[in-house]
């Protein structure tokens, strides 16, 4: 039988591997895994998972930290139903699928994708400014199964400005307990790539003073809004449901949600600049003509022979 394998990091999206019947997997922090598991915990070559006649076996290949299976220590197990692994202490969750339920499975990431296109579609800048940052921080908290969140612009001056704000007060992200998701931002905009936790309070890179731990985050994604390598805001957004995770489709649909985004803003931004300047040639019109029409009346085009 097909099985599901999901891999729960705290400094990235879950990962979700499909393995087939007949698999051997070797799971672990090498390059050459076939489940790559980063982190310092995990050994090189962790553990082998094989499927044979009598289905699903994990087996210990000599770790450092050892493995469990439902939290007991273990050399190697069989695996008939749904288990929770350890690989060193970080948490994999291993469920068996029949093929209809695999299927099942492929069939709603690709409603994701079309439903993902659809919220690319509706970020607009025909729309302007005020209506696309309301569907850009809509459309990510929807994605992201969030409960809050906020949307900062980059101001002429260099300067963050809060834009739009969901599920929070302003005055909210000025308290000591959100400073961790102030960090999150910061990364987000200096390495120019999303920062996602499934569960943030293990994260020590987010932790500022009493850190998120304090305002008891469990999931969070934070995206950059770049136009030709310049990052022009930022957009965040977190869970406090325990358990909620975001997998590596869901960080594909926000980067390309944030992407699009960044070019609608800035065509956005520049129709109101060239309406902007429009009026402001129009207030300046005299009663008499404007030069380029003078300029107009004065020339005579060439006479051909």
């Amino acid at each position: 039988m097909p099985a599901r394998l999901s891999v729960f990091v705290a400094t990235g999206p879950v990962t979700v591997h499909r393995l087939q019947d007949g698999g051997d997997y070797v799971l672990g922090r090498g390059a050459g895994c076939d489940v790559r598991v980063i982190d310092d915990r995990v050994s090189r070559r962790h553990a082998r998972l094989t499927h044979g006649v009598d289905g699903w076996r994990i087996v210990d290949m000599g770790s450092k930290n050892g493995l469990t299976v439902d939290d007991l220590r273990v050399t190697d197990s069989d695996l008939a139903s749904v288990a929770r692994l350890g690989l060193g202490g970080v948490p994999l969750r291993f469920e068996p699928l029949g093929e209809a339920a695999m299927r099942a499975d492929a069939e709603a990431d690709l409603v994701r994708r079309r439903d993902a296109a659809r919220l690319q579609r509706q970020l607009d800048p025909a729309a302007g400014l005020r209506a696309l940052l309301d569907r850009l921080l809509d459309s990510v908290m929807k994605v992201a199964g969030a409960e809050r969140g906020f949307l900062l612009l980059t101001h002429p001056d260099g300067d963050l400005r809060l834009a739009r704000i969901a599920g929070l007060a302003e005055e909210d992200l000025e308290r000591e307990e959100f400073g961790g998701s102030l960090s999150a931002a910061r990364r987000a905009i200096a390495e120019r790539r999303p920062v996602v936790c499934c569960d943030a309070s293990d994260d020590s890179r987010l932790r500022s003073r009493s850190s998120i731990e304090g305002a008891g985050i469990r999931a969070l994604a934070c995206l950059p809004l770049v136009v030709l390598d310049r990052v022009i805001g930022v957009v965040y957004a977190d869970s406090r449901e325990p358990g909620r995770a975001l997998t590596e489709l869901d960080v594909e649909i926000l980067s390309g949600l944030a992407t699009h985004a960044a070019l609608a803003l800035a065509v956005a931004g520049l129709r109101d600049e060239v309406e902007g300047l429009e009026g402001a040639l129009g207030r300046c019109e005299s009663t008499a003509e404007r030069p380029w029409r003078r300029l107009a009346a004065t020339h005579r085009p060439l006479e051909t022979p």
